[in-house]
């Protein structure tokens, strides 16, 4: 890992009807399988209810790397694992992103509010 060994790393899946529609469920499944398969103890994906960010879905959110993944569909599963495993940042899942809709994803992420986190799902 890249310096974080000790804290969490939470991955938010959105579950939203559009992305769920456009295959989230799969995509968070086979995450917890291949991060769990990887041994990433300190990697916690936990489905999200909605980024604003419908367009672009499915959408993944990883707060502490900064990084807003959209477009990521279940073939994508790996280099999203390598990426949480400290290799490079799957650049072209963040190509299409808006800077202003990341600026306010961050902004709602970083003001605590977290609407929608995995428990909402239980």
């Amino acid at each position: 890992m890249t310096g974080e060994d000790d804290d969490d790393i939470e991955v938010f899946v959105c579950l939203n009807v559009d992305c769920k529609s456009r295959g989230a469920q799969e995509l968070l499944d086979r995450l917890n399988d291949r991060v769990e398969e990887a041994g990433l103890d300190q990697v916690a994906p936990e489905p999200y209810l909605c980024f604003s960010a419908c367009q672009h879905g499915p959408n993944v959110v990883i707060p502490s790397r900064r990084c807003w993944l959209s477009g990521v569909s279940a073939d994508d599963v790996d280099e999203v694992v390598a990426f949480l495993a400290g290799g490079p940042e799957p650049a072209r899942l963040k190509a299409k992103n808006d800077p202003k809709l990341e600026k306010f994803i961050f902004d709602i992420i970083d003001a605590g509010l977290l609407p929608g986190r995995g428990d909402f799902f239980s």
